[in-house]
């Protein structure tokens, strides 16, 4: 029996366009991709400190990152709609009393 390196190797040879199939953890631990500096570390105040994949190109004039984690749920309400959308606070205070926007999962949604 092959494994998954051979048969994508053997497939190869005879012309085929063949990848092997890889679980998540394979490709954290690929030393391709770990050489190219492709996983970044982040720290999420939530979700603590993990690998997670980066840029999947990269220039050598203008390098880019991940910059900042992800945000958490309503992090940039007031942000988005009062300064971007310019809507009143009270406005945005009666969405929350609505519950329609928040910082904080419905107990009906967990």
């Amino acid at each position: 029996m092959h494994d998954r390196y051979e048969v994508m190797h053997i497939l190869q040879k005879v012309g085929v366009a063949a990848g092997p199939v890889v679980t998540p953890s394979d490709l954290c631990g690929d030393p391709h991709l770990r050489e190219r500096g492709f996983f970044t570390e982040v720290t999420h105040r939530e979700a603590g400190t993990h690998l997670y994949p980066g840029m999947s190109f990269q220039f050598s004039k203008t390098p880019a990152d991940i910059r900042i984690p992800p945000n958490c749920l309503g992090e940039h309400n007031e942000y988005v709609y009062g300064q971007i959308l310019g809507m009143p606070r009270e406005e945005i205070a009666q969405l929350e009393d609505e519950q329609l926007i928040g910082d904080a999962y419905l107990p009906t949604v967990l």
